[in-house]
């Protein structure tokens, strides 16, 4: 019999492994937010537009407001 062999999940509970499931998540966020920040959910004609609210440009209606009765 091997000694000291374990199964594949008590192998994945050792401190080391939390540990880095732990930095993958707060890493993924931080890329997330990197990305957000830069524009790149976005393409290139969204991205310039971004920030010129007021009068410059147009507010565009998503959907035909309703007339009320």
């Amino acid at each position: 019999m091997a000694s000291g062999r374990r199964t594949k999940t008590s192998l994945k509970d050792r401190p080391k492994y939390k540990q880095k499931r732990r930095l993958k998540g707060r890493l993924i966020k931080s890329r997330k937010k990197a990305q957000h920040k830069r524009g790149l959910g976005r393409n290139k004609a969204r991205r310039q537009r971004r920030g010129q609210t007021g009068r410059g440009r147009r507010n565009r209606q998503t959907r035909p407001s309703r007339k009320k009765k």
